[in-house]
């Protein structure tokens, strides 16, 4: 494989809905330029880019992945991205390491919600995108009512070729900006009625934008002089550039239909690295834009990992500037070590292919780096910079794992799985001691698991995590807490008296020696306070944490002989579960903020739903798009499945954060599930 210098590099993300067919372009990318020499299929398992066992069971992509097509001495890097909404970390990253995009979608006459995801990311993130309108020979395609949908919402987009259909069948295009006809072969035909009127309406719109990006060509079009066919180049590229234009075409991606005709277009339309968008990055304390150019010195960031079977961690990196080759010593900025570069490969699907260097905006693949993780920089060590972190999706579901045997090594199999998927996370619950795997979806968590489990071949199970409930006191109760034991030799002896009530100083626990007369010698009131930490890690309810407990030491008794530090304590505990359960002991329960952003149309179903779960709704805001953000506070037990359920109410256009805010009182018509639910747990443990 030959070295591509930056301007003849095209990065390219293939972006969208579900099951629209970015893996058949991507495959049909490959076989025309010989990438491949055998056209796979996503249906029976032969795609190149959909090559793990889960990916081709279910016949949905599940991870990016990556291969490069050589068009006009041009090499387009390819980052095949699932549209699986749980996998929208996977988007993130490519859309950070793309200059591009191509958002595929089918002709199905509407605007699908991953369309509509893909098109306000691009937007969002600044990346210039194209429209690839696939599956126009599908039967009931509807090609100029999907354009029509895409257009009502996105006026920025235009179609620069509009397919000429016979019998259901494209058979050529019409070539907007000069209004010609042509077959899939290149040759002349002629231009069907019905689309001539439509070709001149879509010209006239290219031609308003050419004329937008330059006070001279604006002159020249109120004028009503044509433009040049250089002035029209480079002004769409002027507009591609400021993505104030996103370009349309159509074809078949399981026939190759026009596939050749969009990578002429990538080639031609769309940024190479060298002229897409600088990459910020912090330098010496100061933020700072770096350019791709290969004289600077070496600096690359690493957006993807891969756990590959046989050559361990593959870290996929984008050289932003300078050039990588095989034996260089780069410097890790986020890790603060030097790393030694051994192969540098280009991946083909899973196929790696060795390469002796990488140029400046090209895409790659190093294992065997020590210290190297996702979202880390590697530099010239004379020249240390970081670059700005790709921000991912913040996991916004989680479930308790349970694994009957070996759980350790499932816990380390899920543990590995970090790494290839930055918006899953694995972690254990301090409190109520589950292991919590944490995602954007149901769907990607159970998918872990079961690779976890075919590797292993263990049994893996989940299920809704524990709350971390807390227990307090709503009144004062007192009680003596008396030990005394006799058994030969020497005794212990213990006796208490305890008053609890509700306002510890710093919310937790508060201890209060009130002893007057030595009724407990000095060198035990600290044992009382211990036994009393101790005792409070389990309330009497239900054994979660009590908290904001005062307790006040006021009286004991003591023996010469037989009192010991042991004894005050187990004193401490027994006084402690006396008085707690005559001070009305309640359950308090986490109560989270949840920040939702949903289409405005949506907003009367999730107010309503927030209500069942006893939210409260603390005010909504007017967001870009016509989108609504609601902020409500929440109980933390009533969210664990809000990620699929908002799903389902806004057809996958809602979104929503969560953060921890405090706890409050539990309902007194909960308690009696949760006592039930922790004895059931507590019986499970014991088996």
């Amino acid at each position: 494989m030959k070295t591509f210098a930056t301007e003849f590099i095209r990065n390219v993300a293939l972006v969208g809905h579900s099951g629209e067919g970015k893996t058949s372009l991507a495959e049909a990318m490959l076989y025309m330029t010989k990438t491949i020499d055998r056209l796979g299929k996503v249906d029976d398992g032969s795609a190149t880019m959909d090559y793990d066992d889960e990916e081709i069971k279910r016949k949905i992509s599940i991870s990016m992945a990556l291969g490069y097509a050589v068009r006009n001495n041009v090499k387009i890097n390819i980052l095949d991205v699932p549209g699986f909404f749980d996998f929208e970390g996977e988007m993130v990253a490519a859309l950070a390491a793309a200059d591009s995009a191509i958002v595929v979608t089918s002709a199905s006459g509407a605007l699908t919600v991953g369309t509509e995801k893909a098109l306000d990311m691009c937007l969002e993130k600044r990346v210039p995108a194209f429209i690839f309108v696939n599956a126009v020979n599908k039967e009931n395609s509807d090609f100029m009512s999907t354009v029509d949908a895409i257009t009502a919402k996105y006026n920025k987009v235009v179609p620069i070729e509009l397919p000429i259909m016979e019998g259901g069948k494209m058979t050529g295009y019409v070539d907007v900006f000069t209004g010609e006809g042509f077959t899939l072969d290149g040759k002349s035909a002629s231009v069907p009625a019905a689309l001539e009127a439509k070709a001149e309406e879509y010209k006239g719109k290219l031609m308003e934008m050419v004329a937008e990006t330059d006070e001279e060509l604006m002159m020249k079009f109120f004028e009503g002089e044509a433009f040049t066919a250089e002035e029209i180049q480079k002004g769409v590229h002027a507009a591609i550039d400021s993505d104030s234009f996103i370009p349309l075409m159509a074809g078949n991606a399981t026939t190759c239909t026009r596939v050749d005709g969009l990578m002429d277009k990538i080639v031609d339309l769309l940024p190479s690295p060298a002229k897409a968008h600088k990459h910020r990055a912090v330098k010496d304390g100061q933020t700072v834009e770096i350019e791709c150019n290969s004289a600077a010195p070496f600096a690359a960031q690493v957006f993807k990992s891969v756990v590959d079977p046989y050559v361990g961690k593959m870290l996929i990196l984008k050289v932003i500037s300078g050039k990588l080759t095989s034996g260089d010593t780069v410097f890790n900025n986020t890790a603060e070590k030097p790393e030694k570069v051994g192969t540098i490969y280009v991946l083909k699907g899973k196929k790696q292919e060795p390469v002796d260097c990488l140029e400046a905006g090209d895409i790659g693949a190093l294992s065997k780096l020590v210290y190297t993780n996702t979202n880390d920089t590697l530099s010239s060590p004379d020249f240390k910079l970081d670059f700005e972190k790709i921000d991912f999706p913040k996991p916004v579901i989680s479930y308790a794992v349970r694994a009957p045997k070996d759980e350790e090594k499932v816990i380390q199999g899920l543990i590995k799985m970090q790494d290839e998927d930055a918006t899953f996370k694995v972690e254990k619950n301090a409190e109520t001691g589950d292991v919590l795997i944490s995602g954007l979806g149901e769907a990607q968590l159970d998918i872990m698991c079961k690779r976890v489990k075919n590797k292993l071949g263990l049994d893996i199970t989940w299920q809704e995590p524990r709350v971390a409930y807390r227990e307090t006191i709503r009144k004062t109760a007192e009680a003596e807490g008396k030990h005394k034991k006799q058994s030969g030799g020497a005794g212990q002896y213990g006796d208490v008296f305890i008053r609890f009530e509700p306002g510890a100083e710093d919310g937790e626990f508060e201890f209060v020696d009130a002893i007057v007369g030595g009724a407990v010698p000095r060198q035990f009131i600290p044992a009382v306070e211990k036994g009393l930490r101790e005792a409070i890690k389990k309330g009497v309810l239900a054994g979660y944490p009590m908290v904001n407990v005062k307790a006040t030491l006021y009286d004991g008794k003591y023996h010469p002989v037989d009192s010991k530090e042991i004894a005050f304590i187990t004193a401490a505990k027994l006084s402690y579960q006396d008085a707690c359960v005559k001070a009305a002991p309640c359950f308090l329960e986490p109560i989270m903020e949840a920040k939702i952003t949903v289409p405005g149309d949506c907003l009367g179903d999730i107010l309503g739903d927030m209500n069942k779960r006893r939210g409260r709704i603390l005010g909504t805001d007017s967001a870009e798009g016509g989108k609504q953000v609601i902020t409500v506070e929440v109980p933390q037990a009533e969210m664990f499945r809000y990620a699929t359920d908002l799903r389902s109410m806004t057809q996958g256009r809602g979104k929503f954060s969560v953060k921890f805010l405090r706890y409050e009182e539990v309902p007194a018509s909960a308690n009696a599930k949760i006592i039930e639910d922790a004895k059931k747990r507590e019986e499970e443990a014991k088996k």
